[in-house]
């Protein structure tokens, strides 16, 4: 069992470290044969929707914590909000390290200096990534649904739907049978998947005013949209092989959106979001960064970036 997770670790590894080069070239030709087709969307790209889109995801970061609030909760932490959104925070600029998988070992090993068991910690990271995908997938496959549209599309989200309520329903059940809890249990959990949906409609919305400031808002579906962003970043979650859903992402997404474009346009188009969401990853970063210090918070003392003595 040892030697077939560590063969299993071995293969991950190097599937990640093969496909990175191979999605950057994939981006970078969709780039080259958009390259004359961009040149007009970028003099008529609207300032007002670009800074909208990258507000919503600066937000987006400080609603997140909140499921880990409600996590915390289901766990018996002593663990309130101001924690939490710090150590989440701080460690964004880890998300961005080669891997993929940095910010989570950072927030378990800040979780672990707040005397938070093993256990619980892993516990925490691992439900809201299960939640995260089963959220996202269930919103954006009600929203396909709910449009008119291909009737293979339709038939895909219902099953895409289908998976993620099992999913979700699964995972509460796997949280109140080792739990217990009862009532107050089951309250707390519907919370975090509240919380957690609250997460990914303020991500759905940055990337719609994204796509309004490329397009313009009369080509700008917004539930086609949001639906499609929901989709392409469950898929590209599911894609292991895939660091940050790189290539996965702007593929599935750019196939979803309608557009009028080439197909290269479109996926490149949808790359040049990841430029909103790392500004705004960093600006909330610097933030979350300037909070600490200023309350004196030791919270902070390992995040990426971050030397005070």
């Amino acid at each position: 069992m040892l030697f077939t997770r560590e063969f299993a670790a071995k293969c991950l590894s190097l599937a990640r470290k093969l496909f990175i080069p191979v999605a950057l070239g994939f981006l970078a030709y969709s780039a080259y044969r958009a390259s004359e087709r961009l040149a007009p969307l970028l003099v008529t790209i609207s300032a007002r929707y670009l800074l909208l889109a990258w507000l919503c995801w600066g937000v987006a970061q400080w609603v997140g914590p909140l499921t880990t609030v409600a996590f915390a909760h289901i766990l018996d932490l002593r663990l309130g909000y101001r924690e939490l959104s710090l150590i989440s925070i701080l460690r964004l600029p880890a998300k961005y390290l080669p891997g993929g998988i940095w910010q989570s070992v950072s927030r378990f090993t800040a979780y672990r200096q707040l005397d938070v068991s093993k256990t619980d910690s892993l516990s925490i990271l691992v439900v809201e990534h299960l939640q995260a995908l089963g959220v996202s997938a269930a919103l954006g496959a009600s929203l396909l649904l709910h449009l008119n549209g291909i009737e293979f599309l339709h038939g895909v989200a219902a099953w895409v739907l289908i998976c993620a309520l099992t999913l979700l329903v699964m995972t509460a059940i796997g949280i109140l049978k080792v739990r217990g809890g009862g009532a107050r249990t089951a309250i707390r959990i519907v919370m975090s998947i509240f919380a957690t949906a609250l997460f990914w409609v303020t991500a759905a919305a940055s990337f719609c005013a994204y796509w309004a400031a490329t397009f313009g808002p009369q080509n700008s579906e917004v539930l086609r949209v949001a639906s499609c962003y929901l989709l392409a970043w469950a898929a590209g979650f599911v894609a292991l092989f895939a660091p940050q859903g790189l290539g996965v992402f702007e593929w599935v997404a750019g196939h979803l959106l309608t557009s009028a474009w080439p197909i290269s346009v479109t996926v490149t188009a949808v790359a040049g979001f990841r430029i909103v969401t790392i500004t705004a990853d960093l600006s909330a970063w610097v933030v979350g960064l300037a909070i600490s210090r200023f309350r004196n918070d030791s919270i902070g003392s390992s995040a990426p970036g971050s030397d005070r003595s």
